[in-house]
């Protein structure tokens, strides 16, 4: 019977799996986070409106 062993890597290698390498990638990875950034305020906006019954856009 197989074993499955869940290893969880330390601090060092989740650094190094999330540093860009090069500046290009830097930059993309900055991009995507502004992205997400906007993408989570205009939900939440949305949210807020539905609650207090202002979804006339929905």
């Amino acid at each position: 019977m197989a074993h499955i062993i869940e290893v969880v890597p330390n601090d060092t290698e989740i650094e190094a799996m999330t540093t860009p390498r090069n500046s290009k990638a830097a930059e993309a990875m900055q991009h995507k986070r502004e992205i997400k950034k906007r993408l989570e305020d205009y939900l939440e906006r949305a949210e807020l409106r539905r609650a207090l019954g202002d979804d006339e856009l929905f």
